[in-house]
C-alpha cells in the first residue's frame, strides 16, 4: 500500500493548483491509495475501446480517467478490472456506472465511479483517447497527476511526491 496522505499533499502544496473529485465518486475497488499519471478516454455509452486499452497496454504507474457522460449503462466490472490488475492499471476513474461490484471489491485495483448499474451498452460506438476531459467542474488531461486515499481523489498537473 502506498503511503500517501491526500490531506497532506493539499496541505503541503497550497502554492499548487489542486482539483478534488466530488464526493458522490465512491471507490468500487480493493486498491484505497494509490497515485500514478492520468490517461484519458471519452466513450459514448460503449465499454469496447476501454476494454481494449486495459486488456492491450502496459498501465504501470498510470490511472485512466474515463468519461461516459453519465449514461446509466455499467461500463466497468469484473472482467474489465481483472485485465486492469494483470496490465498494472493503479486505477479507473470513471464518470459513469459499473457492475460486478461483488467482485471488483475483490479486485487490487481503484475504482471510482459514481453509481452502480448491471445493463450493459453491446453497441460499438466511436471513443476517444488522450482528450481532454471535463465533468463534475473539473478539467483532467493526459499526463496530469491523481492521487488518492479514504479521504478522496485530487488532481494536479505538477507531480506532488
Amino acid at each position: 500500500m502506498y503511503n500517501i496522505s491526500t490531506a497532506d499533499l493539499c496541505d503541503e502544496n497550497q502554492d499548487k493548483e489542486i482539483q478534488v473529485l466530488p464526493s458522490n465518486f465512491k471507490n468500487f475497488g480493493a486498491l484505497k491509495r494509490f497515485y500514478g499519471q492520468i490517461e484519458t478516454v471519452k466513450l459514448d455509452k460503449s465499454n469496447w475501446r476501454l476494454l481494449e486499452m486495459l486488456r492491450d497496454r502496459n498501465g504501470e504507474g498510470k490511472i485512466l480517467v474515463v468519461d461516459n457522460a453519465k449514461e446509466y449503462f455499467g461500463v466497468v466490472g469484473d472482467k474489465l478490472m481483472a485485465f486492469a490488475l494483470s496490465n498494472n492499471w493503479q486505477a479507473i476513474i470513471l464518470n459513469g456506472y459499473v457492475r460486478d461490484t461483488d467482485e471488483t471489491k475483490n479486485i487490487n485495483v481503484g475504482l471510482f465511479a459514481i453509481g452502480r448499474c448491471p445493463l450493459r451498452n453491446f453497441e460499438k460506438n466511436e471513443s476517444s483517447h488522450g482528450c481532454e476531459l471535463h465533468f463534475d467542474g473539473l478539467s483532467f488531461n493526459q499526463g496530469d497527476y491523481l492521487y488518492a486515499d479514504n479521504d478522496g481523489v485530487i488532481i494536479s498537473k505538477e507531480k506532488l511526491l
